[in-house]
């Protein structure tokens, strides 16, 4: 990926950042990607509150337009509590003085402590978890360091704790293959159904060209997340993409981001 950052200049990165300042951070950071990944270029379409807006533009070379909106599986929950969950990270780095870096994963059912002592009390635990995590020869694998809470080292991570992916509001079975649960979950989730009207009405008064869904992924917890922990999910059963998106990108915050394309399939980025 940082070939592909370096790919983009210096200046088009910054003209990007002040384009999407005061946007929301999940626009910003499909923005990002998409320019890296596909090279066109991001701008806000969903400015000053204008009802049914496509979120972002793409302006290609040719001076025609592909269209994206952005969404996420995340829980609701944790959505009303996102200011909670800084003031966790924050208590979390300065409790822990270790040296490896690690990821955090929220599974389903998770849920935010209701008071600040609550918090305080989960980020000295969890501290404490990864402290004993980091000398031990089995850091290699997932560490549980709370109910719902799993740790992952992260190799390349500029902070020493970072928040790696949430927990699902999505609780279908994981016995049933992974495509045909995402399948489901793109063709009947009210959420995405309103983004796909939104897509199929801006592609015509905006005659764009492809129409991209980008989806902020939930963790994969026991009870249905619908964010793969590895490549080899995408051939685990059938895939029935709405006929709205031609493009369709799974960030979960991991490090990795997966693209499904009607012209190429499924390809792999690492963040």
């Amino acid at each position: 990926m940082e070939k592909a950052w370096l790919s983009v200049s210096q200046d088009t990165h910054r003209e990007r950042e002040l384009d999407f300042v005061g946007a929301k951070p999940g626009e910003v950071r499909a923005a990002t990607y998409l320019q890296i990944l596909t090279h066109l270029r991001p701008r806000l379409e969903d400015t000053d509150g204008r009802q049914g807006a496509v979120d972002l533009t793409l302006e290609r070379a040719d001076g025609q337009f592909e269209i994206a909106e952005v969404t996420s599986t995340l829980d609701r929950n944790f959505l009303r509590d996102s200011n909670q969950l800084r003031h966790f990270e924050r208590q979390l780095l300065d409790e822990y003085s270790g040296a490896a870096s690690w990821a955090l994963a929220f599974e389903y059912g998770w849920a935010m402590p209701a008071t600040r002592a609550g918090i305080g009390q989960l980020s000295r635990d969890i501290a404490s978890q990864l402290m004993v995590a980091d000398t031990s020869a089995e850091r290699a694998n997932p560490v549980q360091v709370a109910p719902d809470v799993y740790a992952f080292v992260h190799t390349n991570a500029r902070n020493l704790i970072t928040i790696g992916s949430w927990n699902s509001n999505i609780p279908i079975s994981l016995d049933q293959p992974y495509l045909n649960r995402l399948s489901t979950y793109l063709n009947e989730s009210e959420l995405v159904s309103s983004k796909l009207m939104k897509l199929e009405v801006e592609s015509g008064r905006l005659n764009a060209q492809r129409s991209h869904l980008y989806l902020l992924m939930a963790g994969s917890g026991e009870d249905g997340g619908l964010l793969p922990v590895s490549p080899s999910y995408f051939t685990w059963g059938e895939f029935r993409c709405p006929p709205e998106v031609t493009d369709l990108w799974l960030d979960g915050g991991t490090g990795e981001i997966y693209h499904w394309s009607d012209l190429d399939g499924w390809k792999f980025h690492r963040t």
